[in-house]
């Protein structure tokens, strides 16, 4: 198991789209794991996001896309 996922590994549990987790994050209004600012000269945020923080919002029952 990856140590941290993307936000579009995530959507996947969450049903929430990518864009959304990475804005929520960076707003501070969900706690998913930790979001990055850019680095001097570059433009994009990063972000790790932790499958123990889903589990904890989701109960641990997560339904992947497509099952």
């Amino acid at each position: 198991m990856k140590p941290y996922l993307s936000p579009e590994e995530a959507s996947l549990q969450l049903g929430i789209c990518p864009r959304e987790i990475r804005l929520r994050m960076r707003r501070g209004e969900i706690d998913l794991g930790v979001a990055f600012p850019p680095s001097p000269g570059k433009q994009h945020w990063s972000f790790k996001i932790y499958q123990a923080k889903i589990d904890k919002i989701t109960g641990g029952r997560t339904e992947q896309c497509g099952d």
